[in-house]
């Protein structure tokens, strides 16, 4: 793993930027209901849901402003390394498919996918103390003035339409970004369905009053994961289960 700090571009990759075109060609855009005033802000954390496979590639085509997601470390790793995640984590633990169809996808997204994410510019997520260079690289983008996209639900039981839990991983990188800047960047909650192909874009919350209340990244954490369960309701409400 390269442990130095990196240098982000506000555009995607080379290699992405094609690829992003021609899946285009193929899937819908979205509706987008955003419930700010205002447009949204380019220098902010953004939280969604996971909406099985489709969240993550959706919102790298269609969201308004330009973002770097966090995925998982596995993702940027060796072929072994990235097929062993998409076969027994990813298709059969978190989408519940049958192993020959995971066989299939995970075989043909582990040939593609660390130059796909490398043109994402995703930054790699860890459960140990290498967390700390995924928080110093995502400082560095949101100096850049690059949104950071996070899913933080908990998928141990695969992704759910209403979300069972949030990590606090966002909590710590909000944290370490105010104390170090002073500034309360917002954070934007999301909800996509797949079911309805509709986005909802949350109002923008600041997270200093949870501060003031002496919340735990914890409490941070599930205040935020009620909020976009709320979204969701509103989502399902409007378009039917």
């Amino acid at each position: 793993m390269n442990r130095r700090r990196r240098k982000f571009r506000t555009k995607y990759g080379p290699i992405f930027r094609p690829f992003r075109g021609i899946v285009k060609l193929f899937k819908k855009s979205p509706v987008i209901i955003d419930l700010n005033d205002e447009p949204v802000e380019k220098n902010a954390i953004f939280l969604s849901n996971h909406s099985g496979a489709s969240g993550p590639i959706t919102l790298s085509l269609y969201m308004p402003t330009f973002i770097v997601p966090w995925g998982t470390y596995e993702m940027v790793g060796n072929y072994p390394t990235r097929w062993k995640y998409l076969y027994y984590v990813f298709y059969q633990q978190k989408i519940g498919y049958k192993k020959f169809k995971s066989f299939i996808l995970a075989t043909l997204l582990a040939v593609i996918s660390k130059m796909l994410y490398r043109g994402m510019q995703l930054i790699p997520t860890y459960q140990d103390l290498r967390l700390s260079y995924t928080i110093k690289n995502s400082i560095d983008a949101l100096d850049a003035g690059i949104g950071i996209l996070i899913f933080p639900e908990d998928s141990t039981a695969g992704y759910k339409d209403e979300l069972v839990g949030y990590n606090g991983g966002f909590a710590l990188l909000h944290e370490r970004y105010y104390k170090q800047k002073n500034i309360d960047i917002p954070i934007y909650p999301l909800y996509y369905s797949k079911k309805h192909n509709a986005l909802y874009i949350g109002k923008k919350e600041y997270v200093k009053p949870l501060y003031d209340k002496n919340l735990t990244r914890d409490e941070i954490a599930e205040h935020f994961k009620n909020v976009t369960n709320e979204y969701g309701a509103m989502l399902f409400e409007k378009y039917g289960e």
